[in-house]
């Protein structure tokens, strides 16, 4: 069975490709120009095409000739890049494909959409975990890009009768990315986040300048391991995914029946506090541990009850059986992923 897989050079890309290799399929691989993670696709053994899939001729043709299509490219918000860009990459580029699957001699059997859970808004400060029904309310250009992928998919299904499902994928990492994690730049990313770009505030807003002292005084030991609880002393919740459930679940969405048609949640185990991942990181890496209070609570988790149902998804990789393969990695043990 010949897959197109869109973003292979990425976390999920790379893996999947590996793993759908095994299972018998013939991989044609796209990545963009310039990727700088292309050497890392060309190791796969896989079909590799260059290709721009911003570009509707390029994008069409990428997914002309194919069984099944996983397209996981994606723009993130990144440097001086537009949000049009954004615009361009997540949401024109799933027509393009959609309509090159339509024109294909090959009738398509399966297309599967990485989405994003951050579509249902989950910048907020109080405890809620999202499930499938949960309305998509996004906040941001890359959340709304994604919700509009996500609803053509569904109306090329209801036209004309391709066979698509949309995963809502969140916060998913390798194992050479999970003994950095939690170190006081990461919080700082969002607090000025909430800043840039003529943004309303949002994420705590209203707490913002007692935030910024606190992260100015954190970031003076920039390699600390902050375990952040609110002001009532409620953990913050880490919501993580390793990268081996993704590819497991994916695989899941793209080879059962159950799945046309439908969208689900693809995050990993149950999401272990701020406090506990910090002491196994602290544990694992000899960096400082730091008790961190904010004026807010973060923490906003998806249930997975759906995938579990209908897919028979069972994410395995808890928090610390991911710091293990990270040290294991680092010793320069095999591991059974390939690393970002």
């Amino acid at each position: 069975m010949k897959a197109l897989i869109t973003g292979i050079s990425g976390r999920v890309g790379a893996n999947l490709a590996q793993l759908m290799k095994q299972r018998g399929y013939d991989i044609r691989g796209l990545v963009m120009p310039d990727d700088p993670q292309a050497s890392k696709a060309a190791k796969l053994g896989v079909d590799i095409i260059e290709a721009d899939i911003a570009d509707a001729d390029e994008a069409r043709a990428a997914a002309s000739g194919v069984d099944v299509i996983v397209h996981l490219a994606a723009q993130i918000p990144q440097g001086d890049s537009p949000s049009e860009r954004m615009l361009d990459v997540n949401t024109r580029a799933t027509m393009s494909l959609l309509e090159g699957a339509l024109a294909s001699p090959v009738p398509l059997q399966r297309f599967v959409l990485a989405s994003t859970y951050q579509a249902y808004n989950p910048f907020v400060t109080t405890p809620v975990t999202f499930d499938e029904n949960t309305p998509q309310k996004p906040i941001d250009v890359y959340a709304l890009t994604k919700l509009l992928s996500e609803e053509i998919c569904f109306a090329y299904m209801r036209e004309y009768g391709l066979p698509v499902t949309a995963l809502r994928y969140c916060s998913i990492k390798a194992a050479n990315e999970v003994l950095g994690m939690l170190h006081p730049a990461w919080l700082n990313f969002f607090i000025e986040m909430t800043l840039s770009n003529n943004r309303i505030p949002w994420f705590g807003a209203e707490h913002i300048d007692q935030t910024k002292a606190i992260m100015s005084d954190l970031l003076r030991t920039p390699d600390a391991v902050c375990a952040v609880t609110d002001a009532d002393g409620l953990p913050w919740r880490l919501v993580v995914t390793d990268v081996r459930d993704v590819v497991a679940g994916t695989i899941l969405a793209l080879e059962s029946d159950s799945a046309v048609g439908e969208a689900f949640n693809m995050t990993g185990a149950p999401p272990i506090t701020y406090p506990e991942a910090a002491r196994l990181l602290a544990d694992a890496t000899g960096r400082p541990y730091r008790d961190v209070t904010m004026p807010f609570w973060r923490g906003a988790d998806a249930s997975t009850e759906k995938a579990r149902a209908l897919l028979g998804y069972k994410p395995q990789y808890t928090f610390d059986k991911m710091v293990k393969t990270a040290l294991a990695f680092q010793r320069g043990e095999p591991i059974d992923q390939v690393p970002n």
